[in-house]
């Protein structure tokens, strides 16, 4: 038995069926949507502040104590947290100098490339004396 064209429309038509369900339901159920990443916040120190003043009774001497103990924490991290790019940089320029080494033709000089580029960056970031 030959299959007629009647058949191809019946077989086309549940097709369309099946993607319109498909689609419509993708719609009805929306994006989905990933929760937010929880940032570090750049006012840390603001909001320790607060909250220590929220949760302890300060004097105003101690909060003079407490604000001075905030301020030297948050100078330690940022001295830190720049020493932890630099190194990780350092590193990374390392590893690109020993692949260029033991890579040839065009890899090797896009990895010179990125090299050089990482490393104006690390002058950049070194302190200047």
């Amino acid at each position: 038995m030959k299959p007629r064209f009647r058949d191809h429309a019946v077989i086309l038509l549940a097709l369309v069926t099946v993607f319109a369900c498909g689609f419509a339901a993708g719609h009805i159920q929306g994006k989905k949507t990933t929760p937010p990443k929880p940032e570090v916040s750049a006012h840390w120190e603001e909001e320790t502040l607060s909250l220590l003043k929220r949760s302890l009774e300060l004097a105003p001497q101690e909060q003079v104590t407490v604000e001075r103990e905030i301020q030297r924490a948050a100078t330690r991290i940022r001295l830190k947290r720049d020493e932890t790019i630099l190194t990780y940089h350092e590193q990374i320029s390392e590893l690109y100098g020993r692949l260029i080494e033991q890579l040839d033709g065009p890899n090797a000089a896009k990895l010179k490339k990125e090299k050089q580029s990482l490393d104006e960056k690390i002058q950049a970031l070194r302190p200047q004396t």
